[in-house]
């Protein structure tokens, strides 16, 4: 049962980690602390906000409805106190007086969080582009410190981002009324705002994806200069503060009803780590994770060979690939990505994915295939999916009508991949694409068709290139003579187009591998492995989240020591890939000497190193110097959470001596390295070569 609220100055939503408090009369979010902090997330009560609505109108484009310019709400609560929803009728705005649109806001304390739902009932004659909820107008920093920084979940990684007091604008300086950053979803699977040491978890809860959402951050009234903000609560009396909101893109048409996906706020204590934390209790509310062939969870590593680009350059005929096979065998490596093998090499006349005539036929790589699985080598064949090439007769006469489109009718597309000879490097004669609509059953229907015919190959599984990637403006479909509603979320039409694929994959094999590059956290219920390419400063969100999800990195140095040590850190496969894949294995005997020794290392300790779970940071500290030194993990044993390992990588030049102290206050280690497999007895100081790992066991004699 609900209840009118009479009229309280505000109205409070508290439990024992947050309190909550909002404007009757506006239904602004005027207050959010962190009780057991005491920061004071949402500063200034006057400068709280309830909701933004752009609704364009046919004169104009940017037409705002605030929350705050509107009647007073009807208010209702619920009898546990938990939960209270705003909602008005017929919205006004300075250019409106009254549009038919009803609105329901409300806010809910759950374990997860605050969760904020919205929802909207559109009987105006325009359409509702953009919402903004909910809203934060005064994002303040705690006492302790003057420190804001982004943390977003970006496909495998955390990257950070300054917020205050540097706040880089992310859109250009003519675009934008005050400097502005905008993380997106499902990209970003969620966001931390990190001050020292406590942070605000911000999440968009929902599997269904909607809707496009930038979790969007503002600083008002601008810089002061460069990047830096204006100091103290003021200047030239107008308000200095950042704000934010979650912006959503749901494209309500007349006569429509629409529930924004809701969004998840929770006050956290701790570095990233406590944030993704809560992340990961909600992911395993939906994640399930497809049946894996067991090989690709095991230890091994990959080869990655082109055959040829779109620039002709014909590296490797068919009947060469079991050349490559035999350096795999002779140096442990179990498996091969075969990039280029299609016509006109990679990324090639998509999506026509035939083989090429100039490699050889048909049955020699089906025969070459056989070969290599008689050798023990697994074969991955890579294909691309998201774009089409505009230049072929395909496209001209049939595909491009199922290219997504945007508001005004025009292909989405981009410039093209820039391979090989001199002017497509330039960019002047590069094959221009268009990226396709992936909710579209036709291209649905032509993509799995073309999957299906590369499957009678018989390799072991597919990688499919890009398999996230829509452009930089390719995320709705405004196509009305597709077979979907209009727009439509390509993001998801991934998702439709995936659960196709696994059907097809499971019809012809259950054991075949699918993988992708780079896919977002969604795609993870879809795809057995992710592959990704790792550089200096990267951080591991995705094996913090999931310790056990297969994920392989690049190594395509000529004594590439620093990209295998990421994969002992981290618990990556190695793929490797000389010449930029262009080259064979003993092309870099020291890389591949390297890694065959961090192979074996993980093999001898596989219930400290593989089969244990990952836990980032935690659990022990490094210093070098009385420094803090961030280039070490640390893994705890299933079973025995107690008996850690930790791994320091030494990325410098010279000699690197380290202290460790774990939270056991352990003082002795078994000391490992791939050089030296054989532990020995050490302190908590350990002496680490340059460019080399050292991998401390816990000592249990």
């Amino acid at each position: 049962m609900s209840k009118t609220i009479d009229k309280p100055v505000t109205i409070t939503l508290e439990n024992e980690l947050l309190i909550a408090e909002f404007d009757h009369e506006t239904g602004a979010l005027v207050g959010l602390q962190n009780k057991q902090t005491g920061w004071i997330i949402q500063g200034r009560p006057e400068l709280g906000q309830t909701f933004q609505l752009l609704v364009p109108l046919p004169d104009r484009t940017y037409h705002l409805v605030h929350g705050h310019h509107q009647k007073i709400p009807r208010v209702e609560r619920d009898a546990s106190g938990t939960s209270i929803c705003f909602s008005w009728k017929n919205l006004r705005s300075d250019y409106a007086e009254n549009l038919d649109v009803r609105c329901w806001c409300s806010a809910t304390l759950s374990e997860i969080g605050l969760i904020f739902e919205m929802k909207l009932d559109n009987r105006s004659p325009y359409t509702i582009e953009s919402v903004s909820y909910p809203c934060i107008g005064d994002l303040s920093t705690p006492n302790s410190t003057d420190v804001l920084t982004r943390a977003s979940f970006f496909h495998t990684e955390i990257t950070f981002k300054s917020l205050w007091p540097r706040f880089h604008n992310e859109r250009g300086y003519w675009g934008v009324e005050y400097p502005i950053q905008m993380v997106p979803t499902p990209e970003n699977a969620f966001l931390l705002v990190l001050s020292r040491d406590e942070g605000l978890y911000v999440g968009l809860h929902d599997t269904s994806m909607k809707e496009r959402v930038e979790f969007t951050f503002q600083v008002k009234p601008g810089h002061r200069n460069a990047d830096h903000t204006l100091s103290g609560k003021t200047h030239n009396s107008q308000p200095v503060n950042l704000e934010f909101s979650a912006v959503h893109h749901p494209f309500i048409p007349t006569e429509e009803s629409r529930d924004l996906q809701p969004v998840a706020l929770k006050p956290f204590t701790g570095d990233w780590h406590a944030g993704a934390d809560i992340y990961k209790t909600w992911r395993e509310t939906w994640m399930k994770r497809p049946d894996s062939p067991k090989w690709a969870d095991q230890i091994h590593a990959w080869h990655q060979i082109q055959m040829s680009s779109w620039g002709d350059t014909l590296n490797v005929q068919y009947t060469d690939l079991p050349d490559y096979g035999r350096d795999c065998v002779r140096h442990n490596v179990k498996a091969i990505q075969i990039t280029g093998w299609t016509l006109y090499g990679q990324d090639g006349r998509l999506p026509n994915h035939e083989t090429d005539p100039r490699f050889g036929s048909r049955k020699d790589l089906k025969d070459a295939i056989k070969k290599l699985r008689r050798m023990g080598i697994k074969v991955i064949l890579y294909e691309k999916y998201t774009c089409a090439d505009k230049t072929t007769s395909w496209f001209k006469e049939e595909l491009h009508r199922y290219s997504s489109r945007d508001i005004y009718g025009n292909t989405h597309g981009h410039e093209g991949w820039r391979y090989d000879t001199p002017a497509y490097l330039a960019g002047i004669n590069t094959r221009p694409y268009a990226w396709m609509c992936m909710s579209s059953d036709k291209w649905q229907d032509i993509a799995l068709e073309q999957i299906a015919r590369s499957l009678e190959l018989e390799p072991d599984g597919i990688l499919l290139d890009e398999s996230q990637w829509h452009g930089s403006n390719a995320f709705y479909c405004f196509d009305e003579t597709h077979d979907h509603a209009v727009p439509a979320y390509n993001f998801a039409g991934d998702a439709q187009f995936e659960n196709r694929l696994r059907q097809l994959l499971d019809q012809h094999n259950t054991q075949l591998l699918l993988a992708g590059e780079g896919p977002y956290d969604l795609q993870n219920r879809h795809y057995d492995l992710t592959y990704h390419r790792v550089s200096e400063g990267h951080t591991p969100g995705m094996r913090y989240i999931d310790p056990f999800l297969p994920i392989m990195n690049w190594v395509y140095g000529y004594d590439d020591r620093e990209s295998i040590n990421y994969c002992l850190l981290y618990r990556y496969i190695i793929s490797y890939e000389p010449r930029h894949f262009r080259g064979k294995i003993d092309e870099f005997p020291l890389t591949i000497d390297y890694g065959t020794k961090v192979d074996a290392l993980r093999r001898k300790y596989q219930g400290q190193l593989w089969d244990a779970e990952f836990r980032g940071t935690l659990g022990a500290t490094v210093k070098t110097n009385g420094k803090d030194h961030t280039l070490y993990s640390v893994f705890r044993q299933i079973g025995h959470p107690s008996n850690k390992t930790v791994v320091i990588a030494n990325h410098a030049t010279d000699n690197l001596v380290a202290t460790v102290q774990t939270d056991d206050n352990e003082d002795n280690f078994l000391l490992v390295t791939p050089e030296t497999p054989e532990p020995q007895v050490v302190d908590n100081k350990i002496l680490i070569p340059p460019r080399s790992v050292a991998v401390l066991l816990p000592n249990l004699l």
